[in-house]
């Protein structure tokens, strides 16, 4: 296993035309979980800047409270539906300002057949999981203070609604972290599943980050996290990518 910088070329590329392209701010989804209704959110969008979700006061209750941050097209009306042609390569810089009392999992968000999330886990694991994202787990790393987050939408040879043929290319998402923005650690391409072999066009498919916070003590329980390096663009085709990124920064990767 060699490690090196990854270069951030993909990052700083124009977002082409399109969906992923028309991406000018995030909606706030307050309260999708409100176990702790009682608590005091402030939650505050400077977007492509940073967004900032601060909980506190959870008081009694139940498990979790869960905020997202989803991308928007049209000035934070409403959610921006992906659908199974949009490639995207979005990235995020979560630093967890003060996590006191209460669990805390800041990272991509995901809505589709229920909630998927792509960041650190309490307990140190990163993973990618839930909602249609292809599963993945990095393992137990120490806790980060600030991670850097990536992660990579192609699409295959499909079109979201009829079954895949045999010989069809499944879509692929790929995740990466790193904790100096510098040195990326990714999950090589991993294949989606379902008879579309991608995202289903036919429902809606919401894509951002934000946090849950589950387990909070009823005082004294207090999470404060800024979402920064909001990063939108579209990626190179899978093959030319791993290659060009393998040659160019001979990426760091774990399966």
């Amino acid at each position: 296993m060699k490690s090196v910088a990854l270069l951030s070329l993909a990052l700083t590329t124009a977002a082409s035309a399109g969906t992923i392209g028309a991406i000018d701010s995030v909606k706030l989804n307050e309260r999708i979980f409100n176990d702790r209704f009682d608590s005091t959110l402030n939650f505050v969008s400077n977007y492509p800047s940073d967004v900032r979700l601060t909980e506190t006061g959870f008081g009694p209750g139940g498990f979790a409270n869960r905020h997202s941050a989803y991308y928007s097209a049209d000035g934070g009306a409403s959610n921006l539906d992906i659908n199974y042609e949009d490639a995207f390569d979005f990235s995020v810089t979560v630093n967890h300002i003060a996590s006191q009392n209460v669990a805390v999992e800041a990272g991509f968000h995901a809505d589709l057949f229920g909630f998927g999330y792509f960041g650190q886990l309490p307990n140190g694991e990163i993973a990618a999981f839930g909602s249609i994202l292809p599963f993945h787990s990095f393992g137990v790393v120490p806790y980060a203070d600030t991670i850097h987050l990536r992660m990579i939408h192609r699409p295959g040879s499909g079109n979201g609604v009829d079954p895949l043929p045999v010989d069809g290319v499944r879509s692929s998402f790929e995740y990466l972290y790193s904790f100096d923005g510098i040195n990326y650690v990714s999950s090589g391409l991993k294949e989606m599943g379902g008879n579309e072999g991608g995202i289903p066009s036919n429902f809606n498919f919401f894509v951002g980050f934000g946090a849950q916070h589950n387990a909070a003590a009823e005082t004294g329980a207090v999470a404060d996290t800024i979402f920064n390096n909001i990063r939108v663009a579209v990626p190179a085709p899978a093959g030319v990518a791993l290659a060009g990124l393998a040659g160019l920064a001979g990426l760091r990767r774990r399966r």
